[in-house]
């Protein structure tokens, strides 16, 4: 793996260059865990046909059978190329994009689309997580260690979806703070809500990518509560002008059913 510019000073490329994308291996095992991880890049910038500038949001998803993930910085500088580079229509910077992420993932698959401008620079893409927010809960809260013991279900079979807005995690190289909304769907037996905060919030010292986070929460709910179905996301807050959305499951989910969430934080 080459040197990643996370935490360096780089210069941003002002024009069109591939070679600047890092790509970071993925850690976890893959075994019965599905997936994607969906990235929103809203500083997006390339010239018309005209040489007019242009801008809207970039979405990018991949699933988790990609052998790599790609380096946050390193797509924004990457991204910075285009803002001096003519594309006669969205379909060729989208199969640009598509096909230079392709190869640096490792990925069977990359959806790379534009949203249409008016969709992406308005508020009619914005929803909130379903579910009950647990963050109201009168819990004593304890050391910022992770802590998987945390977690507690019991009783019977239930089927729900639980929210809360207090995931803070540390980037692993800048130290950064990263934040997060979670969303948990399982069905069951019954998550005590108290425990699931507490285990929540006990991230608030550990370090890790914004991927390997969501599949630590995945995992450790699978380990400690034994759902019969799960799925976890984790809807980051921008930084760099980019939002990272890792979603997993146990079982193959829709695309659709989880992009449509933007919140207004992020």
């Amino acid at each position: 793996m080459k040197d990643i510019p996370l935490g360096s000073r780089v210069p941003v490329p002002d024009s069109y260059d591939p070679s600047v994308l890092c790509a970071i291996p993925r850690r976890f095992p893959l075994g019965g865990m599905h997936g994607f991880d969906l990235w929103r890049c809203y500083e997006l910038f390339w010239l018309g046909p005209k040489g007019k500038p242009e801008t809207s949001i970039l979405e990018l998803i991949y699933p988790v059978q990609s052998r790599n993930i790609v380096e946050s910085k390193s797509l924004k500088l990457y991204l910075a190329g285009f803002a001096n580079e003519t594309f006669l229509d969205h379909g060729m910077l989208e199969e640009t994009i598509r096909r230079d992420l392709e190869d640096i993932l490792s990925s069977p698959r990359v959806d790379a689309a534009i949203l249409p401008k008016e969709s992406a620079l308005s508020q009619q893409w914005v929803h909130s997580l379903p579910g009950a927010c647990i963050d109201g809960i009168d819990a004593e809260i304890g050391l910022d260690r992770l802590d998987s013991d945390l977690l507690r279900a019991q009783g019977e079979i239930v089927k729900e979806s639980l929210v809360s807005h207090l995931l803070r995690t540390y980037c692993p190289i800048t130290r950064q703070p990263d934040v997060a909304s979670v969303l948990i769907e399982y069905r069951g037996k019954k998550i005590d809500r108290a425990s699931l905060l507490r285990y929540v919030c006990s991230f608030r010292g550990h370090e890790g990518f914004s991927e390997e986070c969501c599949e630590r929460i995945f995992m450790d709910v699978l380990s400690q509560c034994s759902p019969l179905e799960l799925t976890v996301g984790c809807f980051y807050t921008r930084r760099g002008g980019i939002d990272i959305n890792p979603i997993r499951s146990t079982h193959e989910i829709g695309i659709e059913d989880m992009r449509k969430y933007r919140l207004v934080r992020q």
